[in-house]
């Protein structure tokens, strides 16, 4: 049966599209400042997420330590 599509039950890219949506509706008249610590907070608060934030912000980016006065 080619060119017939079964209908999704799920839509992971609209559901995406939505979510990206409401969180521009939130965020809305906010600084870059205030966006960024909300964000944080968001990360700090989920158990997965915020493991993984202290884990890179332990990981020293690439080229640094040559940027770095000796």
């Amino acid at each position: 049966m080619i060119g017939t599509m079964k209908k999704k039950e799920f839509d992971c890219v609209r559901m995406k599209h939505e979510i990206q949506q409401q969180l521009r509706e939130r965020r809305a008249g906010l600084s870059s400042d205030e966006r960024r610590r909300a964000m944080e907070e968001n990360i700090q608060s989920d158990p997965i997420l915020a493991r993984l934030w202290r884990e890179a912000k332990r990981i020293e980016p690439a080229g640094e330590s040559a940027q770095k006065p000796t």
